[in-house]
């Protein structure tokens, strides 16, 4: 879907700002909050009540922070991450680490919807939504929520909150421009509250260049919202949204390729690179990640009594596209190894080579993902006094087909159809052909039960039990190289948690928490080569923290340090047949420090500063296979990769109601690429500043209006920013080398300069 400039400014003239105005106690979805200025720490840091680490960014924050970063991008400063972005248009790729936690262990949720992978977890930018439309997002370190509905959480949860309808009508638009031809035109519109319903309706469409190499990035949304107050605490929230994108996809860089040719270097090509026989072997025009998604959650409160209330989440997310490097794949009459295809009606290797066409034989082959993905978590509070009860069902039939077809490419060396609904190739009996072909099913359910007992007005005991069951069905429908095959697998496990929390004084605070929490294997064990991949045990965690809190009017203090013992912790590695699966690496231990400050300053300005320290120790070594040959490397001791051991962020602020600045700044240390850790990238300190005007309006047609400046990337340092392939060594080990690592490169200084108004 594609609007033309003048479309998008006429859509403009009808949208509206929404802010939320309404609050609510589901954990997983977060407290909706009213908008404001001046608020400690510029919004990085607010009151929290949690028996647990917690760390909430509000919108104040969110929107004084580069106007294209999406909801990932704008938690760089909160304690425990360390997140690497591709660029800083939101659109395009990024990874995180959590205390230690890789970005694809932590459980994240929008409105209560979780939307990591159901296959691997990972997380993906076109499934945050528009950042103008978030109201706040909170950050549970260590201990995941009771109710998140969550597969693959060993620990913490990202929660988003979408703004709710405003009761008044309005218009906000919003234009942004910057860097590398980037461009953003957002509109929303808020169409009142007429009989307890009021509603708000967002469309934008952003694109640019790519800031290393060639292509673009691009994509439009549209997202609505409908709130409906029956009174009497009975409420309804329904939340639609629609992302649909055509991206070129950025290269990782390894460190070598780094040091020699410098950050702007990309290996795919501007031009198709080709061997001897004239076949394309590289290209950026191949490197593609064209995806679509839609989502729908709607979160219903009924007051069944004064001291009862349910609380009904049904969703759905539908999802459908994928990516691919740079090469083309080759596909002849002698292609199918498996059985699967009559593939008969292709020519041979030889007489492809010999027609003297470049692009005959070689085909674009993405590896495409169809999600439908429908769930419901049903929650009973049950208020007794001194006890708070609540009892929680949650229930999920996730299902995922993955796909490889093979796409025909033009004289220009570019696919025929990016999407893959036509111009595929087919077998004799007109079959589409397919280099994977898998679907897989996986239901889940978990039960809960959890009470909050009011000792006294100074102690407050948390304690909870749950109850996860989930399988894998895996049906391999066959491939080029794959036979037809079926495989299941069930996980069940018992999680408790227990917190207290003692309030010393008014401004003091101290809590304690433990939990467990269960990580399931990703869906590649139901179709690795290596058939025990599939009796892979869930990856576990327990949780402890401990945690101090200072709060007062003008400042608030936290302090908290965590303890975190992983079981069978699962990374991808080699198995004896040297095909890749995951694998077991025994125990890891994760322990650390974290500090918050934050608080108001003289004169207008404020303050915001984290530090983190995260030691993640590998307990055991690790056997990896070279030609079936075990091979074990030292990895007993070592910092697990891509976890710096220290970060400390700051940020100071200024607003007097007119004009506003900040500046700030976050030092990463070094980290390593891979288990053994034989190389690593060194630390960086990365600032960032942002300006804005609340310009002076006429209040008979505009109700406010705001200019932002943001450049991130002031003083343009050049460096690696994050992992994004982990190898097992990159030094040699009985003959083994798993390889270089690859990694994120840090993004150059990138400016952006947003106009937005309120009608």
């Amino acid at each position: 879907m594609r609007y033309s400039k003048l479309r998008l400014a006429l859509i403009a003239a009808g949208m509206a700002h929404g802010v939320a105005m309404a609050d609510t106690n589901e954990s997983d979805v977060g407290t909706i909050g009213v908008e404001g200025k001046a608020t400690v720490g510029s919004g990085y840091m607010v009151p929290e009540e949690a028996a647990k680490s917690r760390s909430t960014v509000t919108k104040e924050a969110l929107d004084k922070q580069t106007a294209t970063g999406n909801a990932i991008d704008k938690l760089k400063y909160v304690p425990g991450l360390n997140i690497s972005s591709e660029d800083s248009t939101g659109l395009s790729g990024f990874k995180f680490t959590m205390r230690g936690m890789n970005s694809d262990q932590v459980g994240m949720s929008v409105d209560g919807m979780p939307i990591n992978d159901s296959g691997n977890y990972a997380l993906y930018s076109n499934l945050l939504g528009d950042p103008e439309n978030i109201d706040q997002i909170f950050v549970t370190q260590g201990a995941s929520e009771a109710d998140g509905p969550h597969i693959g959480s060993s620990g913490g949860n990202i929660g988003i909150v979408t703004i709710r309808p405003t009761k008044e009508t309005g218009v906000f638009v919003k234009q942004t421009v910057g860097s590398n031809s980037t461009y953003k035109t957002f509109a929303r519109v808020n169409t009142g509250e007429v009989n307890g319903l009021s509603n708000w309706l967002s469309m934008s469409h952003e694109e640019g260049q790519k800031w290393r190499g060639d292509g673009a990035v691009r994509a439009d949304k549209v997202e609505w919202n409908s709130f409906f107050d029956a009174g009497d605490g009975n409420t309804a929230n329904l939340i639609l949204k629609y992302h649909k994108q055509e991206n070129n996809s950025y290269s990782q860089l390894t460190k070598s390729q780094f040091t020699q040719y410098g950050r702007d270097y990309d290996p795919y090509p501007s031009v198709a690179t080709k061997n001897s026989s004239g076949k394309i072997t590289s290209y950026y025009g191949l490197a593609l990640n064209p995806f679509e998604t839609f989502t729908a959650v709607l979160n219903t409160n009924f007051k069944l009594a004064d001291n009862l209330s349910l609380s009904v989440i049904p969703y759905y997310y539908y999802g459908n596209g994928g990516g691919v490097g740079s090469s083309s794949y080759a596909l002849n009459s002698s292609s199918s190894t498996s059985g699967v295809y009559d593939l008969s009606n292709l020519s041979t290797a030889a007489q492809y080579n010999a027609d003297g066409t470049s692009n005959s034989g070689v085909y674009y082959r993405s590896s495409l993902t169809q999600t439908w993905r429908p769930g419901i978590t049903t929650k009973l509070n049950w208020d007794l006094g001194d006890h708070s009860l609540q009892f929680g069902y949650w229930f999920e039939d996730a299902r995922q087909r993955q796909t490889q077809p093979f796409v025909s490419i033009n004289s220009a060396g570019k696919p025929d159809d990016i999407w893959a609904d036509s111009d595929y190739v087919v077998d004799a009996n007109g079959n589409k052909v397919q280099g994977r072909n898998r679907f897989t099913e996986t239901p889940a359910q978990k039960v809960w039960a959890q009470d909050t007992w009011y000792l006294t007005p100074d102690w407050t005991l948390i304690g909870g039990l749950s109850f996860m069951n989930v399988e894998r069905k895996g049906h391999n429908l066959g491939s080029i190289t794959e036979a037809e095959e079926k495989r299941d697998q069930s996980y069940n496990k018992f999680l408790p948690n227990v917190g207290i929390k003692y309030q010393l004084d008014e401004n003091n605070q101290l809590f304690y928490s433990l939990s467990r929490n269960m990580r399931i294997p990703q869906n590649y064990v139901l179709y690795d080569a290596n058939e025990t991949s599939i009796d892979l045990k869930p990856e576990t965690s327990w949780n402890h923290e401990l945690g101090w809190r200072y709060q007062q009017p003008n400042m608030s203090l936290s302090a908290s340090l965590f303890y975190m013992k992983f079981q069978n912790r699962q990374v991808s590695s080699k198995d004896e047949n040297g095909d890749y699966a995951d694998i077991n690496v025994g125990e890891v231990d994760n322990s650390g420090l974290e500090l918050a400050w934050s608080g108001l300053l003289p004169h207008n300005f404020n303050y915001y500063t984290s530090y983190t320290y995260t030691k993640a120790e590998q307990k055991d070594d690790m056997v990896a296979y070279n030609n079936g040959v075990a091979v074990t490397l030292p990895t007993s001791g070592k910092q697990f990769a891509n976890v710096p051991r220290n970060m400390l962020a700051a940020n100071i602020g200024y607003d007097d109601g007119h004009y506003y600045g900040t500046f700030g700044g976050k030092y990463t240390s070094k980290i390593y690429g891979d288990l053994t850790n034989d190389e690593s990238i060194p630390g960086r300190t990365v600032f960032n500043l942002g300006a804005g005007i609340y310009l002076p309006v006429d209040h008979r047609f505009f109700k406010d209006a705001t200019l932002r400046l943001n450049v991130d990337n002031l003083f343009d340092k050049k460096y690696l920013d994050g992992v994004y392939t982990v190898k097992t060594n990159s030094a040699t080990y009985g003959g083994y080398r798993d390889g270089d690592p690859a990694y994120i490169v840090g993004v150059e200084r990138t400016v952006t300069v947003a106009l937005e108004a309120n009608f």
